[in-house]
């Protein structure tokens, strides 16, 4: 065969169109970093080919317009009914209490409170909504992706006969999940979704706490941070329980609980980079993703901030520094004496530009100060990336956890909530950020010294470079990984051989109570039976107890 025969059959065959895949991704908007790491796993898919479905029940009517998507066009919404309307049932109600609650075992079924009336509310909404949910079944998709925050999804999968689900988690993990997909449930070194430092004495807590949680815990770290995995737990199971009673009470009582719906997932993806997160174990079908929010060549690609409103501002002074709590924890919530050490900070540091991100236009508290300057809007990523940006404050959201590890920008971490304190943590034991406990925000001192240091100090920028560029040359691409697993799964799947026997398993089975009981046996069996023959010799054999008067007479 001729050399251009052999280029036209080359050329043929890349006109040849490959098989798509009908994918549905369940996705409510209900937190932007939760939809937009969804949106994120849509608009891949479908740039690969696949043909996607964007389905998004309006849990929270602020987040409505917070979906993230680009590429995708194929977008359901499902509105909300009249009895959420008059609910009226949204995150940013109990937000401002996270400036000054921690966290803890005692207090850390409250973080659930709010999505758990929205969870049931909407897995409600949606099944009675027959006419969507046929609408979904005649398009007869092969695969579903859903995130386990909740499980009306994985129902609604079920429902509509997808057997191939994969749970996409935007966190590195929650912790219901560790033990409901049949992982290891190792507290002893592996910090919880929701861990806080937290100190003991006598067997009472003392009210100061810090956010350094590592994987080298003392006794009362690891008492708290057991504690708290096991109260997550329960508290995720409850929520997850009257989700199983509302879908229930639509398709029947036999239909599956949402335990066997997760343990039935073909894949566990979770938002994790292994070279920088915390070591744990896993199993086969969980798939690390991390760093599939953060596209590298759109990155390098964004436009420099010299054309901007923004350069003027960065080349005011010699350092610059941006401050962004995300967008659920707002700053304009946050308390007076917090806000004033923070300027106070501030004019200690004059030959730095502090960019802080904020929600309202009463900055009078900042009257005076010039080194500070207020936007309600700022391009994030963008600042970032220019070279005239020395360091980044932030809560420690995910999202701009994994900007700061790609950008390789020194960070002051100061978590509010959830998985922030992990997140923080996971950067700060690789030696590129300063981690704070967020009542520190109170302690003028220790913050003027941090934000010096942070400022100051070379090594956290080289650490923050070598970050970079280990998070930026990981040797499997998440992309890729993403397309291929999923078209894996959508060749050969569902993979009921791949969860393991121990869902299965009784719990004093699974953790090998039983055998413990049978070696202890062992031990104390032959123990028992030396007393009872020592006993029963004794009573068959008296002994006689010979004494004497006080005369020296034999008795």
């Amino acid at each position: 065969m001729s050399n251009s025969l052999i280029v036209l059959f080359i050329v043929f065959l890349s006109f040849i169109p490959c098989t798509s895949l009908k994918i549905l991704v369940y996705s409510p908007a209900y937190g932007p970093s939760h939809t937009n790491f969804m949106a994120r796993l849509a608009d891949t898919l479908t740039e690969a080919g696949h043909n996607v479905t964007f389905f998004t029940p309006i849990m929270d009517e602020s987040r409505r317009n917070q979906l993230g998507v680009k590429l995708t066009k194929d977008v359901i919404k499902l509105e909300q009914d009249e009895t959420m309307k008059k609910r009226k049932v949204t995150i940013d109600n109990v937000m401002s209490l996270f400036w000054t609650m921690d966290v803890t075992s005692e207090n850390g079924h409250r973080c659930l409170e709010t999505i758990h009336q929205q969870a049931v509310l909407t897995c409600d909404n949606m099944f009675r909504n027959k006419e969507l949910i046929e609408k979904l079944r005649s398009k007869d998709y092969d695969v579903g992706l859903a995130e386990p925050l909740m499980t009306c999804g994985l129902a609604l999968f079920r429902h509509l006969g997808i057997d191939k689900v994969v749970l996409t988690n935007s966190c590195v993990n929650y912790d219901v999940m560790i033990p409901a997909t049949g992982e290891p449930e190792d507290t002893s070194y592996l910090p919880c979704m929701f861990s806080l430092k937290i100190s003991l004495k006598f067997g009472k807590k003392f009210p100061a706490m810090n956010s350094q949680v590592t994987d080298k815990m003392t006794f009362a770290e690891r008492l708290e941070n057991y504690n708290l995995f096991y109260l997550m737990y329960d508290t995720f199971g409850k929520m997850f329980d009257d989700e199983t009673k509302m879908y229930r009470s639509h398709l029947g009582e036999e239909f599956p609980n949402w335990r066997e719906l997760v343990a039935d997932a073909s894949l566990h993806f979770i938002n994790a980079i292994p070279s920088i997160d915390f070591p744990r174990p896993s199993l086969q079908k969980t798939i690390a993703i991390g760093g599939i929010s953060i596209d590298v060549e759109q990155i390098d690609a964004i436009e420099n901030t010299e054309d901007s409103e923004f350069s003027e501002i960065l080349d005011r002074r010699p350092k610059n520094m941006l401050i962004s709590f995300g967008t659920l924890a707002r700053s304009s919530d946050m308390p007076e004496d917090f806000k004033n050490n923070l300027i106070q900070v501030f004019k200690s540091e004059p030959n730095c530009t502090f960019i802080w991100k904020y929600e309202t236009d009463d900055v009078s508290f900042a009257d005076g100060v010039d080194n500070v300057v207020f936007v309600k809007w700022l391009p994030q990523k963008a600042l970032l990336k220019d070279k005239r940006m020395t360091a980044f404050l932030t809560h420690g959201g995910l999202g701009s956890t994994t900007e700061a590890a790609f950008l390789a920008i020194p960070t002051i971490m100061f978590p509010i909530f959830a998985d922030q304190s992990r997140n923080s943590n996971m950067l700060g034991r690789h030696g590129m950020s300063i981690v704070l406990h967020k009542r520190d925000l109170g302690n003028f001192q220790k913050l003027r010294n941090s934000f010096h240091e942070v400022l100051n100090n070379e090594k956290y920028r080289l650490n923050a470079k070598k970050v970079s560029e280990m998070v930026r040359n990981q040797p499997l691409n998440p992309k890729e990984l993403v397309v291929k697993y999923i078209e894996f799964v959508g060749k050969y799947g569902p993979f009921p051989h791949m969860s393991p026997y121990s869902l299965k398993m009784p719990y004093y089975q699974r953790y090998n109570y039983d055998i413990y009981a049978f070696k202890t046996g062992l031990f104390l069996v032959p123990i028992l039976l030396i007393c009872i023959v020592f006993k029963l010799v004794i009573s068959y054999f008296p002994v006689t107890i010979v004494s004497k008067d006080t005369k020296g007479k034999m008795e």
